[in-house]
């Protein structure tokens, strides 16, 4: 608690202070110095007001708990006494049938009592005292009593001259009430041999007549042991007194002087509601200054008979002493904060005229390559983009420039089932980086709109970049195609850095083409791999690897590999944060020298389940097209879709399929068109493969609608009704066979 109270007043003071700091910056050099040290000295007292509210704040807390507390150990001690005395209430109780068994024969009541003490840990006697001459042969006086002393047990009849027991309280309060009474506590010299307090009742024979009254008497110096046990502060001690005020319980004088537990036992007699004041409400506070020093009691009654107080005393320079301490703490740091603030004055006055000219200059720069970065970031994919992409993939990308602009680049975006994506890094810094930079952007999204071959993306770029190149600037580029359906990845390298398969932890095999902008005539090569579900790929510009510290040593690309290794994670943005991290801490705070790109994709594929089994099998005769329809409806049937959908679905299919029939095989030769249908519940698949020629529908060019039938091209009208009707076309060429996937979400009825 103090470690939080203190961090809390720092807090508001370092606040204050930086506020005031800010305060002092705008206003001293108008103000001059005199109006300058009026404020120092408002916001100084400002500060301890704040500091003093808080302290008292703080303390109200603070006596609230303790308050909690008290009542707590007060109810607690309440509950372990009351337990104890309720148990000897029960011993006697049932043990009263015993005793009056045994009065025909008054030496048998020794025994009785004997099995009755033997149930209590706490009892050290119990008698029965016969009303005068009710043994004849007794005497007028008969006062069986059993003693308990550890294990042993020793009887005795302990009546006589020097002990009249008709005077005492126990036996005058339980006749003349006819019920069970507890009496105040008591030295027994006859009996216990120690302070004890008794539990009495009435005892009648089997004809109803008053035989005498049966006891117990209950040890109290286990209350010494469970009162003083475990207080609040070191200094803390309790007391039990009885209904009529006295002591029964109090610590002993080698730790507390024997004047002030008889000062505050005083005091809690004095109060008019003491004797009133119920365990079940809140405790009453008593507070007191004793010998100089000050403190406060907490006191209740307990509930039922006997009707003993309890209480417990603390000291104040034990309460609030943590909160002392944390206030000299606070002052000192008020103090020093104060002469932060007045060195922060008076360097901010030094140096006010001398920023102001070289502030307005760099504000003029920094506008206009701020509008430069907001255009260059403007370019990229922002984060909602890349986290809408696709379920079937998670894309995350970074840029961080060196300077206000860079000359890094990323794009990711979708385009018929597929991930068309690139990295690069234009050479060069500053504005000319950053224009090519925009304009590589511009033409990769224009040209990956219509082509899906990365190396033909890559060829038109580099066209692009050799263009009235005079300033000989050339881009290293990296450009991928990924098949959503299949996992299926195209790519093509153009002199940039190999990305790095995190699961795997290797390089992706990527031949070296020479950049984008070099010669006009650089043919590129593609190349092919396989992602498997759950598989992350990490792209990255040379501003990762060229990474320096302080001693100018580079990351290097092993370290690199290593670094995305340990901070691989499902989750892109996790990785990319703490690759950047780590960079950070390697840096050691040295100024970055180059563009950070980062770029991370997880091809996650949707759990999908084939609907039909194996699906359905054609050959390529247009007559085989009617068996669709059972098809598709047992489908649309079990996946509870729309009839109006279903229809859709069932045109969309048949169109596609007699496209491959049409077009996949040579004229004159058989072959089979094989239909299968997967969902993940949400999305439905139709996944149409064939053995025949490389044929790609999804190039084909839809049929221009807005010409007559006669000056419109034969073809084209098959492709564009399948792409009104589904939210999707893939089409892939794998292992020797055209697989044209179709997509759509679905609603169920």
């Amino acid at each position: 608690m103090q470690f939080k109270l203190f961090s809390i007043f720092a807090f508001d003071i370092f606040n204050n202070v930086l506020l005031a700091s800010i305060c002092m910056k705008s206003f001293i050099p108008s103000l001059g110095k005199r109006k300058g040290l009026l404020i120092i000295i408002v916001a100084a007292i400002l500060l301890e007001l704040i500091s003093l509210v808080r302290y008292n704040y703080t303390r109200d807390l603070m006596e609230q708990n303790l308050e909690k507390h008290a009542e707590m150990e007060l109810t607690l001690k309440a509950i372990l006494i009351k337990s104890t005395l309720c148990s000897a209430e029960d011993i006697l109780k049932n043990h009263i049938w015993d005793i009056r068994e045994t009065l025909p024969q008054p030496d048998s009541v020794y025994s009785a009592v004997s099995r009755m003490i033997s149930l209590g840990r706490n009892l050290r006697g119990g008698s029965v005292a016969f009303v005068p001459n009710y043994y004849p042969s007794k005497g007028e006086l008969f006062e069986p009593y059993v003693q308990k002393t550890g294990d042993s047990v020793v009887s005795m009849q302990i009546a006589g001259l020097n002990h009249n027991y008709t005077e005492s309280d126990f036996y005058r309060e339980a006749i003349a009430l006819d019920d069970a009474v507890w009496v105040d506590p008591y030295v027994d010299n006859e009996g216990a041999q120690e302070i004890v307090t008794s539990y009495s009742m009435p005892v009648r024979d089997k004809s109803g007549v008053l035989a005498g009254v049966a006891g117990i008497d209950v040890s109290l110096e286990w209350l010494s042991d469970t009162l003083n046990s475990r207080h609040i502060y070191p200094s803390s001690f309790l007391l039990l007194l009885s209904e009529s005020g006295k002591p029964i319980i109090r610590p002993s004088e080698k730790n507390v002087s024997k004047a002030i537990p008889d000062e505050i036992i005083r005091l809690i007699n004095d109060s008019t509601i003491a004797r009133k004041q119920s365990l079940s409400g809140r405790s009453k506070l008593i507070d007191f200054d004793i010998k100089g020093r000050d403190g406060c009691v907490y006191y209740a009654n307990m509930r039922g008979k006997p009707h003993w107080q309890i209480a417990v005393v603390c000291y104040d320079d034990e309460v609030f002493a943590s909160l002392k301490k944390l206030r000299f703490r606070v002052f000192l740091l008020s103090l020093l904060a104060f002469g932060i603030l007045l060195f922060m004055i008076d360097r901010f006055a030094r140096n006010e005229k001398k920023l102001k000219l070289k502030t307005l200059e760099q504000e003029r720069t920094n506008g206009e390559l701020r509008i430069a970065n907001n255009i260059q970031q403007a370019l990229l994919p922002t984060a909602e983009e890349s986290q809408a992409i696709n379920e079937d993939v998670c894309v995350e990308g970074r840029l961080i420039p060196a300077k206000a602009v860079g000359g890094d680049l990323y794009n990711a975006f979708i385009r018929d089932g597929k991930l068309f994506f690139c990295i690069g890094d234009v050479s060069g810094k500053g504005i000319p980086s950053a224009l090519i930079m925009a304009i590589t952007q511009t033409v990769f999204r224009n040209v990956a709109s219509r082509e899906s071959n990365p190396a033909h993306i890559m060829k038109q770029l580099n066209e692009m970049a050799c263009r009235n190149n005079k300033a000989n600037i050339f881009v290293t580029l990296f450009i991928g195609v990924l098949d959503l359906p299949t996992g299926h990845l195209r790519y093509c390298n153009a002199g940039h850095e190999k990305p790095i398969l995190v699961d795997q932890q290797i390089l992706l095999e990527a031949k070296p083409n020479l950049p984008i902008g070099l010669f006009e005539d650089t043919n590129y090569e593609m190349q092919t791999t396989t992602l498997q579900p759950g598989s992350t790929l990490f792209l990255y510009t040379d501003g990762l690897t060229e990474a320096r510290n302080a001693k100018g040593k580079f990351l290097g690309r092993d370290k690199a590999i290593q670094l995305v290794s340990e901070c691989g994670s499902t989750d892109p943005k996790q990785l990319l944060e703490a690759i950047i991290s780590e960079v950070k801490q390697f840096s050691e705070n040295t100024e970055q020298s180059d563009d950070l790109t980062l770029l991370a994709l997880r091809y996650t594929p949707s759990q999908e389940q084939e609907v039909q089994g194996e699906g359905l099998t054609l050959h390529n005769d247009v007559k085989e097209i009617e068996a669709l329809g059972p098809f598709i409806k047992q489908i649309a049937e079990k996946l509870g879709i729309e009839k109006s959908l279903a229809g859709k679905l069932r045109l969309a299919v048949e169109e596609a399929v007699v496209n491959v029939m049409e077009y996949a095989y040579p004229s004159g030769k058989m072959g089979e068109v094989n239909i299968r249908a997967t969902s993940n519940g949400q999305r439905l698949k139709f996944i149409i493969t064939d053995s025949g020629i490389p044929f790609n529908p999804t190039e084909v060019s839809a049929a221009d609608t807005t010409l007559s039938a006669e000056e419109r091209p034969i073809g084209g009208l098959g492709i564009l009704l399948v792409r009104e009707l589904m939210d999707s076309i893939n089409y892939e060429r794998i292992n020797g066979k055209n697989v044209l996937t179709l997509s759509k979400n679905y609603k169920t009825t």
